[in-house]
């Protein structure tokens, strides 16, 4: 019955929504090659052997999941290692990983099309990132006695409030999933508190922090070496900004070189497709910039503007300051771990729930800087552009709290070995 009236409501708002995405459709023909995956069709045609199939939602969960990755195709050769996406960037980025056989979209997750992508790929594992709960493929899944896995798993008390309004129904779509390996003891509780037994959740501890410090590939370094060598200057990173943030920081970057001129910026939009949009900001600010996508002469230009997906953590090591966005506006932070882990002096806003553990950490350890509000971002760089020893200080703290907090990959390794054997 609780599955039926998913199916039943989900179904009400696809019909609902049909005008939207029909439009998008025809507007958006990016988007158009991943319809047929999304209904359960073109999919990867497979060679024999046994699979794991892995889920990982977005940009930040396929990072995430990158060492998993690698331990996965070292530890079991034998098995070929799918990895399915929702959004457009994260599967650009899924495709550049190695150790994975195929990828794909993930399917719409009403019953018929979701039977049809199990029965065509027939894994022996699903293993979610972080908190991606479908109910049908996770309950055909538990059909098919095929295990459900919740790898680096996150509650925020945000969502956890609104899961309990509705416990009885949550009890029944979490119960096909055999194992909940949570980021902290505080999303461990309130997945317990849901109504998941204790014995089926575990603290592994997140994974961000151990892929935060992994070593870059040198080859890929030299890669960037090449198209873009190290700039001379003050070089300030923005990171993985959102609709709304980008013009803060360009008047904000217009202020600073008054007293700064050699003060340039990277620029790092989280969404590559907004290079059209974000470009008429930088027109309109007189500012003078270059996309990263069309550089053929050494960087000279005020502002970098990086179009492309893929480059982000390798480009942080050309600046002394980062700057995390979607943390301006109320989206909830994106990863402040990477420019942490490598010792660069990172500031966020104030809208960091993504992240709420890792903040709290980096604040204690007074290894980094949130402000409190928009207009703190200009006296803030301000102090930080005046201050290399304070610069330094951060960036040294930062690493060491990246450095104490990984293990989780081991851990995480460990947990899933039962599950993956047995199968």
């Amino acid at each position: 019955m609780f599955h039926a009236l998913y199916t039943l409501l989900l179904s009400l708002l696809i019909l609902i929504t049909l005008p939207w995405w029909i439009w998008r459709y025809l507007r958006t023909p990016k988007y158009r090659d991943t319809v047929p995956q999304r209904f359960g069709l073109a999919l990867p045609a497979l060679p024999p052997g046994p699979r794991i199939w892995i889920h990982a939602v977005s940009v930040g969960e396929v990072m995430a999941a990158q060492g998993l990755i690698q331990q996965l195709a070292l530890r079991y050769p034998d098995r070929q290692l799918l990895l399915s996406t929702v959004t457009k960037t994260g599967q650009q980025i899924a495709r550049s990983l190695p150790g994975i056989q195929a990828t794909f979209y993930l399917p719409v997750d009403l019953p018929w099309i979701v039977n049809r992508v199990l029965a065509s790929l027939q894994p022996q594992a699903l293993i979610v990132l972080e908190t991606e709960l479908w109910p049908n493929l996770f309950w055909h899944c538990k059909q098919r006695q095929i295990p459900v896995i919740l790898v680096n798993g996150r509650l925020s008390p945000r969502s956890f409030r609104h899961y309990r309004l509705f416990r009885r129904f949550m009890e029944r779509f979490l119960q096909p999933v055999q194992l909940f390996a949570m980021q902290s003891a505080a999303d461990a509780e309130r997945m317990r508190a849901l109504g998941v037994a204790a014995e089926r959740i575990v603290n592994t501890g997140n994974l961000k922090y151990d892929q935060a410090m992994q070593a870059a590939d040198p080859a890929k370094l030299a890669e960037l070496a090449a198209r873009l060598p190290p700039p001379d200057g003050l070089i300030w990173l923005a990171a993985s900004t959102h609709p709304g943030e980008e013009k803060i920081l360009l008047d904000t970057l217009q202020t600073l070189r008054r007293q700064w001129p050699a003060l340039r910026l990277i620029l790092v939009p989280r969404h590559p497709e907004r290079e059209a949009e974000v470009t008429a900001l930088l027109q309109q600010s007189g500012l003078s910039h270059v996309r990263f996508s069309c550089l053929t002469a050494p960087w000279q230009e005020e502002v970098l503007l990086v179009d492309q997906v893929g480059w982000l953590t390798r480009l942080y090591r050309y600046a002394q300051i980062a700057f995390v966005g979607g943390s301006l506006i109320p989206h909830g932070g994106q990863n402040m771990l990477e420019p942490a882990s490598q010792g660069i002096a990172t500031l966020f806003g104030p809208h960091t729930s993504n992240f709420r553990e890792a903040v709290r950490q980096l604040l204690e350890a007074d290894a980094a800087i949130q402000l409190r509000e928009q207009t703190e971002l200009l006296s803030t760089m301000q102090q930080l552009l005046a201050d290399p020893a304070r610069r330094q200080q951060l960036g040294e703290r930062a690493q060491q709290v990246v450095a104490a907090n990984t293990g989780a990959l081991q851990r995480t390794m460990h947990t899933l070995q039962p599950w993956l054997e047995r199968t």
